[in-house]
């Protein structure tokens, strides 16, 4: 006699497994939403009325990385494996890019890519697209008379430049990225000593996460560059990846540039 282990496996009895390891309890809300990933959670908190309609979010909701608000923390978390996901079968999963969700929001490095996937969002889920008001902050901003040159680097002293969404945050707020080869990119440490921002802004420089490649922290020069240069610090949970966190970052760069 075929005997089933006590744990749950995608194969020809799926159907059966997955109805097996589906907590009877799981109460899910009418038109029930479920994100799957940081980035997802991001782009779920941009729309004001679906908090009702939450019955999860992703694994990393509840930490520094999050901006998930502090009464939705206590939500249940999921995450992308596969076969945990099915406990959500009945809900409307979201991911990142290639991930296993029902919608998986499309990866990009610009303010366009946040429009396409909050509409797509917005149609799938039945739910007003608050993309009109996000559009009218970004062009609300005012540039700088003379723009600054900014050099991003993160905790490890990697840098952006066109063709990322860090280099679209700058361009958002009236600065120049002094950064001009693309992509994301670990320069020399030598090299990004050389250079003269008028502004450094970091980002994900105050968790509590050490590690060896911790450049603008371990290499005294660096550091010594860093405090003795005007800093902006955007905090990390703004843009785990090209979500509506744009829109707050482009506009703490614009204030801050503003109060320097």
């Amino acid at each position: 006699m075929l005997q089933l282990k006590p744990i749950c496996r995608l194969s020809w009895l799926a159907a059966i497994v997955i109805s097996a390891c589906t907590p009877a309890d799981v109460d899910l809300p009418e038109n029930a939403v479920v994100s799957l990933t940081l980035c997802a959670d991001s782009y779920l908190h941009a729309f004001p009325n679906i908090e009702s309609r939450l019955a999860a979010l992703s694994w990393q909701s509840r930490s520094s990385l999050s901006v998930t608000p502090d009464h939705l923390k206590s939500l249940p978390q999921a995450d992308t494996d596969l076969e945990r996901a099915q406990r959500w079968t009945g809900a409307t999963r979201i991911s990142s890019a290639g991930g296993t969700g029902d919608i998986d929001l499309k990866w990009g490095e610009d303010f366009d890519i946040v429009w396409a996937n909050l509409e797509e969002l917005s149609k799938t889920l039945n739910i007003a697209n608050p993309s009109q008001n996000l559009k009218a902050r970004v062009n609300a901003l005012t540039p700088p008379t003379n723009p600054p040159r900014i050099l991003y680097l993160d905790r490890s002293g990697a840098t952006a430049g066109p063709g990322t969404f860090v280099d679209a945050v700058i361009k958002a707020a009236g600065a120049k990225n002094i950064i001009q080869t693309p992509g994301w990119q670990s320069p020399d440490t030598e090299v990004l000593i050389q250079l003269n921002p008028d502004i450094i802004m970091t980002s994900f420089t105050r968790s509590n996460y050490a590690g060896v490649n911790d450049r603008t922290i371990r290499h005294n020069a660096l550091a010594s560059k860093i405090a003795s240069t005007p800093q902006i610090d955007i905090p990390g949970n703004l843009w785990p990846c090209a979500g509506p966190g744009l829109v707050t970052a482009a506009e703490t760069l614009s204030k801050s540039m503003e109060a320097l």
